[in-house]
C-alpha cells in the first residue's frame, strides 16, 4: 500500500494529534496545528507508515515540546528562538569544542550552524532554515549534536578533499543520532536483532502481558480483567517490563554486539523511529 496523504494521515490520527498539540506549547510559538501535524507526518517517512501500531508509537514517542520549539524558530518566530538561545546554544557551542582543534574554530563552526538554523544560505532563495529537517523523533539536543558533528565532518572534507579524518575526531559526548542512511540501516540492523533477542527470552507470563498490549490492542482495563488486577497495577507491570526490555536490550548490544557508548545511545534513540520486529513470532510461548 502506498504512504498516506497528509490528509489521511491527519484525518486518521487528528485527535492524538491535537492532544499533542496542546501539550507541546506550540501555540506559544504561533505554530499552527497543521504545521504541527504535517511535520508529525514527514517523520513518519521512515516507519512502517501503513501500520497502525507503528505510528501509533511514533506519537506515543515524539518529542513534541522539541518539535513545537523546532517549527517555531523555523517560522522566525522572535519568542522561540530566545528560548532555544537560552536552551540550546550551549549545546552547539560543547559539541563543536569537542571536534574542533581550538576555540576560534569551535566558535566559527557554532555561529556557521546557527546561522544555518535561522536559514540564512547565501546559496539559497529566500529562508530555509535547518529545522525543517527535524522531525522530533529524537531528542533536539540529540539531533542537535548530530548536525555539529555532520558539519564538522562537512567542512573537514570540502576543505581537504584527498585527507580522511584526524583519528582524534569523536562525535559529542551523548550526542549523535544516525546522520546518513546507512547508518540508519545499522543501527535498525542492530535494535531489531537485539530486541528480536530480548524479546524471545522473556518468561510466558511476561511474553502475554506484551502481547495483550501490543498485539492484540488490549486496553489495560481489558488486561485487568484477564489477569484480575487493577487497570493502575497493570500499568505499572508494563512500565517495568519496559524498562527490564531497554536493559536488557543494552546488554546485548554492548556484550554480543560489541558496541561502544556511542553506537549503544544511538540505536536506543534510533527506537523511536520504529524497529522491524516480527511481534507475533517473538512473543509466541515456547
Amino acid at each position: 500500500m502506498p504512504r498516506p496523504t497528509f490528509d489521511e494521515f491527519f484525518a486518521s490520527h487528528r485527535r492524538p494529534l491535537e492532544e499533542l498539540y496542546e501539550t507541546s506549547g506550540a501555540i506559544r510559538w504561533s505554530v499552527s496545528l497543521e504545521v504541527f501535524a504535517r511535520a508529525v507526518w514527514q517523520g513518519t517517512a521512515k516507519t512502517a507508515a501503513n501500520d497502525p501500531a507503528q505510528i501509533s508509537q511514533h506519537l506515543k514517542n515524539l518529542r513534541a515540546e522539541d518539535l513545537a520549539l523546532a517549527l517555531g524558530c523555523a517560522q522566525g518566530n522572535e519568542q522561540a528562538w530566545e528560548a532555544f538561545s537560552w536552551g540550546y546554544r550551549t549545546t552547539i557551542h560543547e559539541a563543536a569544542c569537542s571536534l574542533a582543534a581550538d576555540l576560534a574554530q569551535a566558535r566559527e563552526l557554532s555561529d556557521s550552524l546557527a546561522a544555518e538554523l535561522y536559514g540564512v544560505d547565501s546559496r539559497a532563495a529566500g529562508r530555509q532554515s535547518r529545522f525543517a529537517y527535524f522531525h522530533g523523533r529524537s531528542s533536539l539536543k540529540t539531533w542537535l549534536r548530530a548536525v555539529v558533528y555532520q558539519k564538522f565532518v562537512d567542512e573537514y572534507r570540502r576543505q581537504r578533499r584527498l585527507e580522511p579524518l584526524p583519528e582524534d575526531v569523536s562525535v559529542p559526548a551523548g550526542g549523535g543520532g544516525s546522520v546518513s542512511e546507512r547508518d540508519d540501516q545499522r543501527y535498525a540492523q542492530w535494535l531489531s536483532e537485539a530486541v528480536g533477542v530480548v524479546l524471545r527470552g522473556l518468561p510466558v507470563p511476561e511474553k502475554l502481558l506484551l502481547s495483550y498490549y501490543y498485539l492484540q490492542e488490549l486496553t489495560l482495563k481489558q488486561i485487568g480483567r484477564l489477569t484480575g488486577e487493577h487497570e493502575a497495577t497493570v500499568s505499572r507491570h508494563l512500565e517495568a517490563l519496559r524498562k527490564k526490555l531497554r536493559k536488557h536490550i543494552e546488554v546485548y548490544l554492548r556484550r554480543v554486539k560489541k558496541l561502544g557508548a556511542y553506537d549503544v545511545d544511538r540505536c536506543l534513540d534510533f527506537a523511536s523511529r520504529g524497529v522491524a520486529v516480527d511481534l507475533e513470532k517473538a512473543l509466541k510461548p515456547e
